[in-house]
């Protein structure tokens, strides 16, 4: 296990209070590959602690507040993983004055708008709300530094290959993250030819 030195001052200091307080070397090379500017995928079996590194991977890059467009979208396979992480994040984000607004199925998409119209860093959600909103002209993307999935493969055999080429057609240039099981699988294959050519892999142990 690594020590927190790896991060910036201010989550070395806040993150053990939330129960994080060291890195596996999975979750080193991650954010390793995080400052290196390079797309990531990143490979690991449950409990590998991808989910931390992605978390990890945002606090480390979205370093202050700002108001407007979001600088980091994270899309979930699920309503209760996006939830999850959501509260996770809101927790330490709150320390950090940063917002971190929640996009998932179940809740009401014209509140949704509004909380992310008011001004966010970071949105968390499902692939279907968070193309629904876009389409509705829901958020701004032209300022995006991190645009990540999270059990990408999941996702893509959910049905949601169509809406995530939509989004990922409009980003800017941004860091691509994508924590998965595996990468075997044809659509993903496909997404990452046209939107993630040149990448990092990183495996867990």
């Amino acid at each position: 296990m690594i020590e927190l030195s790896k991060l910036r001052a201010e989550l070395q200091e806040i993150l053990p209070e939330k129960g994080i307080s060291e890195l596996n070397d999975f979750q080193s090379k991650v954010i390793d590959g995080l400052k290196s500017g390079k797309n990531l995928l990143i490979e690991g079996h449950d409990g590998a602690g991808k989910t931390t590194a992605l978390l990890l991977s945002i606090l480390q890059k979205i370093t202050e507040a700002s108001e407007g467009s979001p600088r980091a979208i994270i899309i979930c396979s699920s309503d209760d993983k996006a939830y999850a992480l959501h509260a996770t994040l809101e927790k330490i984000c709150r320390l950090l004055d940063l917002t971190v607004d929640l996009a998932h199925d179940r809740g009401n998409k014209l509140q949704q708008r509004n909380d992310i119209f008011d001004g966010t860093e970071i949105i968390v959600g499902t692939a279907r709300r968070l193309y629904e909103l876009y389409i509705q002209n829901g958020y701004n993307v032209s300022k995006l530094k991190l645009f990540i999935l999270d059990d990408a493969i999941d996702i893509f055999k959910s049905g949601y290959k169509s809406q995530l080429t939509r989004i990922a057609e409009s980003l800017p240039k941004c860091q691509h993250i994508l924590a998965s099981q595996s990468f075997s699988d044809k659509r993903i294959e496909e997404y990452l030819d046209l939107f993630v050519p040149i990448s990092m892999q990183i495996e867990a142990d």
